[in-house]
């Protein structure tokens, strides 16, 4: 089979056993690879219990027991040296939201994965104590579970020091190979429903609570290390290099397509932009149409305090770039800067969302200080969007005295007048990942935190979607991310679909029915694009696994012609398009199962009140005009959220509409 390892490790952490499981090519071509591929495996993993649960009427497993599978997936591209193809995908039911989970990721791990001989790693059950996984056949072939002991408590940056040097990582001039790493810090290991898992320092799996996942595993790390690197993993500005460890149908014809698009990607805009000023331009042009979330998305302007955060002040911290896995864009930043007692030295530096989640979002202009929050947050391993999303909230529930009852005076004071203040976000970040304090009422995110307050004005200034707190993208800036985050299969998420590059980027793709008229703040016609930006969307940065922001330059064909000369599939766009939505309804139908509805494919009140000022002040989009047009093109029915049978038997989903028929019949009988 070609572009694929061939095979799938199943580990069992309550068993330690390890099974390899070859790839179906069927599965293949129809589930492509990243969360499409996970998608498949979690719902073949997690039928046999959905079936008995319904048959039953019971609820289903805890998104934090044994039973909830973590699945690790790579995609057909991931490791060719096409630009923007180094992604790879962290799946599991969410401890945050109780939905599909997933969290898509960069750097060099999927590729190493994939040249160790696995398309995809399967991990279920408990470890006794805490472990790592480790996969390496630079010696041979060894697969094992180590003690991890030593690791537990440690950052995700100490954990990934010391097993680098365990395994001779090659540091401080020491030859060897380097291997891969994937690690949580002390939020997974305390269970913080929002935890990271971190990946070379800079790489971070942070949606969804997926550390969350393998700290309720023991399982501290995985760690992977192949017998070759297939070329591009020791360098930072990707090396082009022929030779792969796994086979391709057509190689020269992959070469030229990668040599093409690494020279378009010298010349587009946004890829030589992000290349420039990486992923922090996207503040730049947010303040300008409003898209920039502010004082818990409630004001649509700050003076003159987001130039601080943007472009321009970044320069005075920056030291270099980084990259992902034979990708020529280096949209990564290097920083040195010091702040808040602490020193960072040519460390990682805060991307974009990190920025304006814990920055304005907060009403924190001092960039200094918000490059060591980003630095403190990754170690510590916690999703910056959701903890940004849930402080903002504290902040003004507590502001508003909604919290006096729920703990202590003293410490639910210090969330009081907290607007503005970087010191005290670095203390509550590590209160969050240590529970400790107010810090564990915080590490539940803010919808439970809602719920805690159980009063009603606590729903109306939420930014979350299905659970999940917004990403730093305002849609009355630009409305298709409203329909966009209403209908998210993970909640609000500006990467769940194709919709962010369509709007805020200008990516085109008129073949697939990807095309707008520019209008940022219009919501014509946006539900029907959002219908063709998802299943596009599935395949091209969630199952091929391609990049969005580097990824932007390219076209549906694009996506066809790479598919094609890696795989051999012969596919169509068409076909293409089928599997994107064979992969959303999948993920949608786990969610339905999961207790999501109709009622569910909503924003918050705070995400829909016009603001008035900034770019967007007086802009409102109109979400039920599109979700209106968005559930007749999708096939689902707008009372139940559903999707018609139909459909589903029509992408051969014929086991999921039987579960979902049991779900329904089970509750109609009152079970």
């Amino acid at each position: 089979m070609y572009g694929y390892a061939g095979s799938i490790l199943k580990v069992d952490l309550t068993r330690r056993s390890f099974t390899e499981v070859k790839l179906d090519p069927a599965v293949a071509r129809r589930w492509v690879g990243g969360s499409g591929l996970a998608a498949y495996l979690y719902l073949e993993e997690i039928a046999p219990v959905l079936e008995a649960a319904a048959e039953a009427g019971a609820g289903y497993p805890d998104p934090l027991g044994p039973e909830n599978p973590l699945i690790i997936a790579t995609g057909p591209l991931t490791g060719t040296r096409l630009p923007a193809a180094s992604r790879w995908t962290v799946a599991a039911r969410s401890p945050l939201t109780g939905i599909w989970g997933e969290a898509n990721v960069g750097g060099f791990f999927g590729a190493e994965l994939k040249f160790a001989g696995f398309d995809a790693v399967v991990i279920t059950g408990r470890a006794s104590r805490p472990v790592y996984l480790l996969i390496d056949l630079a010696d041979g072939k060894r697969l094992s579970l180590e003690d991890g002991s030593a690791l537990w408590g440690k950052d995700s940056y100490e954990s990934t020091d010391l097993l680098g040097d365990l395994l001779g990582a090659p540091r401080a001039g020491r030859p060897g190979r380097r291997p891969q790493i994937l690690a949580i810090g002390p939020a997974g290991e305390n269970l913080v429903r929002f935890a990271s898992a971190v990946h070379r320092k800079h790489h971070v799996a942070g949606r969804t609570g997926m550390g969350a996942v393998m700290g309720s595993k023991n399982l501290k790390a995985v760690v992977v290390r192949a017998a070759r690197s297939g070329g591009g993993e020791q360098s930072e500005a990707g090396d082009r290099s022929e030779g792969l460890p796994f086979p391709v149908a057509q190689p020269a014809r992959l070469k030229e397509l990668a040599a093409a698009f690494a020279a378009r990607a010298r010349e587009n805009m946004v890829t030589k932009s992000l290349g420039e000023a990486g992923t922090i331009m996207g503040m730049d042009l947010g303040a300008l149409i409003g898209d920039v979330p502010i004082r818990n998305w409630s004001q649509g302007a700050w003076d003159d305090e987001l130039s601080k955060v943007g472009v321009g002040g970044y320069a005075a911290y920056l030291t270099g770039t980084g990259t992902c896995f034979a990708c020529p864009v280096a949209c990564k930043r290097k920083v040195t800067v010091e702040a808040l007692g602490r020193r960072l030295e040519d460390a990682a530096g805060a991307e974009y969302e990190t920025l304006g989640c814990l920055g304005p979002n907060l009403l924190i202009s001092d960039l200094g200080a918000l490059l060591v929050l980003g630095d403190a947050a990754n170690r510590l391993g916690l999703d910056t969007i959701t903890a940004g999303g849930t402080l903002a909230y504290a902040f003004e529930a507590a502001d508003r005295g909604l919290l006096d009852a729920l703990g202590d005076a003293a410490e639910i004071g210090r969330l009081k007048d907290a607007w503005g203040k970087p010191e005290l976000v670095l203390e509550l970040l590590g209160d969050i990942a240590h529970r400790r304090g107010v810090g564990d009422l915080l590490a539940e995110g803010s919808a439970a935190l809602a719920r805690r307050i159980g009063r009603p004005e606590a729903a109306g200034f939420l930014s979350t979607v299905k659970g999940l707190e917004a990403p730093a993208h305002d849609p009355r800036a630009v409305h298709g991310m409203a329909v966009a985050y209403a209908t998210s299969t993970r909640g609000a998420c500006h990467m769940n679909s194709l919709m962010y590059g369509v709007e805020h980027a200008g990516a085109s793709a008129p073949e697939a029915g990807l095309e707008t008229d520019g209008l940022q703040q219009s919501s014509a016609g946006k539900g029907l694009l959002n219908k063709a930006a998802q299943d596009l969307g599935s395949v091209f940065g969630q199952a091929a696994v391609l990049c969005q922001l580097g990824g932007n330059m390219y076209t549906g064909d694009d996506l066809v012609a790479m598919l094609n000369a890696v795989t051999g599939f012969g596919y169509t766009l068409q076909e293409v398009l089928e599997c994107g939505a064979r992969i959303w309804h999948t993920k949608r139908g786990l969610g339905n199962l999961y207790g999501v509805t109709s009622g569910d494919d909503r924003l918050p009140p705070r995400l829909l009140e016009p603001l008035s000022e900034g770019g967007a002040a007086g802009s409102v989009p109109d979400l039920e005009g599109m979700l209106a047009e968005w559930y007749q093109a999708r096939g689902i029915d707008p009372t139940t959220g559903l999707a018609r049978r139909e459909i589903l038997e029509g992408l051969g989903l014929q086991r999921l509409a039987d579960l979902l028929q049991r779900r329904r019949d089970a509750a109609k009988a009152g079970r």
